[in-house]
């Protein structure tokens, strides 16, 4: 009983003092709805899901195929323009090159270039490449089986010789210049027959959208303040080594072990303190959604805290100049944060980085955050998350052990 006193009371006071201390206030609940509101804004939209992603054509052909290629796009769901008002940006060009029916119907290699701006959203792109050939298909596909069709009837200048095609529609067309019009006529009829087979996808199981805006933003500046606040808070474990304070704890009739628990109680509070309230401010200010599972976000805050608490003391225990614990804890601080996807949604960074962003403490906690509030799922999704989380705290809590010594 007398040992849970002892380390109530180091928390407790721990506590207290961080509450006190000058500036700390705005690093622990004013700057981090400064990150929340600027990277919110900047991110917002930026996955393109709600909107039709905008494609600009410059058709430079005249031949019939690239206006059936053009019409297919127009029936897809893409904002398709021919021409832009001033001021506005292409963002994404499909340039049919000229001579581009003629190159299909001879069967000769073209190609189409599909430009895009640097800052073209990823998806709305991907969503445009695949939009581009399915229209290739459902515009070539009715060529083939003309050309079948001109087989069988034997149609001049254009026959199988040996294991061999020889000659094509265009060069046919070149011997009767009817069969161009014959030829665009039969490929209306064929595509306006209904498809035969058709192919119907569906997500398996929550969707996955990119996180945007303040859903985003939001865990993003969560992560990084409350690590920040937690690394900071390692300078005043060092400034209690340097003036002795943590000396006179170990002369009173707490031990090393309940001085260390003491420790990190009261940083997770603060830690659970600012947690509660950048969640709150979240769902009432910038009207995010919190997901459906709230234990799962107790439990995954909770672990959260528990390994940037326990990391903040072994911070604490590696240094013996407080300024040194100020500079280092900035440069570690922002590295974890942009390296684990605070900074932005790591869906969208290069695979390296995905790979990269779990080797730290941050990684798994936007993993498990956005698992939560951005893609609906609960406790069962997130046990590894918050399972990898309570391990590097332990190793932590384990290191700060080993190092911390409060008689030297």
């Amino acid at each position: 009983m007398a040992t849970l006193r002892v380390i109530f009371h180091i928390a407790a006071n721990d506590f207290r003092l961080t509450l006190k201390a000058r500036g700390i206030i705005a690093w622990i609940f004013a700057m981090p709805l400064v990150f929340m509101l600027v990277f919110g804004l900047a991110m917002k939209g930026s996955s393109g899901t709600d909107r039709k992603a905008r494609l600009t054509v410059d058709n430079r052909d005249a031949g019939f195929i690239s206006r059936s290629l053009i019409e297919e796009l127009r029936a897809e769901p893409l904002d398709v323009v021919d021409s832009l008002k001033a001021g506005e940006s292409a963002i994404r060009t499909l340039v049919i090159p000229e001579g581009f029916t003629e190159d299909v119907l001879a069967r000769r290699k073209v190609a189409l270039e599909l430009q895009k701006e640097s800052g073209a959203d990823v998806e709305a792109s991907a969503a445009v490449n695949a939009a581009v050939f399915r229209c290739l298909l459902r515009v070539v596909s009715p060529l083939i089986e003309m050309e079948a069709g001109m087989l069988e009837r034997g149609t001049k200048g254009f026959a199988f010789k040996g294991d061999s095609l020889a000659g094509s529609p265009f060069e046919a067309s070149l011997a009767d210049p009817r069969l161009l019009g014959q030829i665009e006529a039969g490929l209306d009829s064929l595509r306006a027959e209904p498809s035969l087979v058709t192919l119907r996808s569906t997500a398996a199981g929550a969707l996955r959208k990119v996180p945007s805006g303040f859903q985003s933003s939001v865990p993003g500046s969560l992560v990084m303040f409350v690590l920040m606040t937690m690394v900071f808070s390692g300078a005043a474990i060092t400034v209690e080594r340097s003036t002795g304070v943590l000396r006179r704890y170990a002369y009173s009739p707490a031990g090393k072990g309940s001085i260390i628990v003491g420790k990190l109680l009261g940083r997770m509070l603060i830690a659970f303190v600012q947690i509660v309230f950048l969640l709150l401010v979240g769902k009432y200010l910038f009207r995010i959604s919190l997901g459906s599972s709230t234990g799962a976000l107790v439990v995954l805050m909770f672990v959260f805290a528990f390994c940037t608490g326990a990391f903040g003391i072994l911070f604490g225990s590696l240094f013996r100049n407080p300024e040194q614990v100020s500079a280092i804890s900035i440069i570690a601080t922002l590295a974890m944060s942009a390296l684990g996807g605070c900074w932005w949604p790591i869906e969208l960074v290069p695979r390296a980085f995905k790979t990269i962003a779990f080797v730290f403490p941050t990684g798994w906690a936007m993993d498990g955050i956005h698992k939560i509030i951005s893609f609906g799922y609960g406790m069962g999704a997130i046990a590894p998350d918050a399972a990898v989380l309570a391990g590097f705290g332990a190793a932590f809590v384990l290191l700060a052990s080993w190092r911390l010594r409060p008689t030297d």
